[in-house]
């Protein structure tokens, strides 16, 4: 009976050695299984000067928004990283406070998180942005700019002067030609108040090509 005790006792100290052995085996092979996954995200890397087309998922305005603020975009074109995700952060926002000044908008990219979970840091810059009239340019650096408000005074102005010299014309000959003429430009001038606009608003949905920097 005692050697029957005896070979219980080793039998259950081998299971239990046995069973210690294969959950080390098992968590070596999970953690090869991370560093792998690990590795492999890493090694995600973008060439320089890949252009990329992009979709924004949320709306970027520079009288509400302020610098810091985050953004995500998703990638419409090289199909290669389509659909991937690109996150992002308001790098700056100058307002001019003239009234011929522009507004510019600086975006900066931070991080690219393709679809089967890879992802590495990214550095873009914005090249064009399409269909908003609000960005009226985008310089070498990359920079968003609004119109000139000085510029649409100008042509509101011009063109009030002349229809109110029309109108004055008509009314009163060339006395009140002259009239007409100073009521039309002071209204020409007082319009671009409510319609001139020198901010920038990006719409969520707002298409932009941008090319990676690094």
């Amino acid at each position: 009976m005692q050697k029957f005790r005896g070979a219980v006792a080793r039998l259950i100290v081998s299971v239990f050695c046995l069973a210690l052995l294969i959950s080390a085996a098992q968590s070596q092979t999970r953690r090869k299984s991370t560093v792998k996954r690990s590795a492999a995200r890493s090694a995600l890397s973008i060439p320089r000067g890949t252009e990329m087309k992009i979709r924004l998922e949320n709306e970027i305005d520079t009288k509400e928004s302020k610098d810091g603020d985050r953004f995500t975009a998703t990638v419409l074109t090289p199909s290669r990283y389509a659909d991937a995700t690109i996150e992002g952060h308001i790098a700056k926002i100058d307002k001019s406070g003239k009234l011929s000044g522009k507004t510019e908008l600086a975006l900066s990219f931070d991080r690219i998180r393709l679809k089967n979970g890879e992802s590495a840091v990214i550095g873009a810059q914005v090249v064009k942005v399409y269909g908003e009239d609000s960005a009226k340019e985008v310089d070498e650096e990359g920079n968003v700019k609004s119109g000139s408000k000085g510029k649409t005074t100008a042509i509101r102005t011009g063109g009030g002067a002349a229809l109110g010299a029309i109108i004055g014309g008509i009314a009163g000959g060339g006395k009140g030609a002259a009239i007409g003429a100073a009521v039309g430009a002071a209204a020409g001038a007082g319009s671009t108040y409510i319609q001139g606009s020198n901010k920038v608003k990006l719409e969520s949905g707002t298409e932009i090509l941008i090319k990676t920097t690094r």
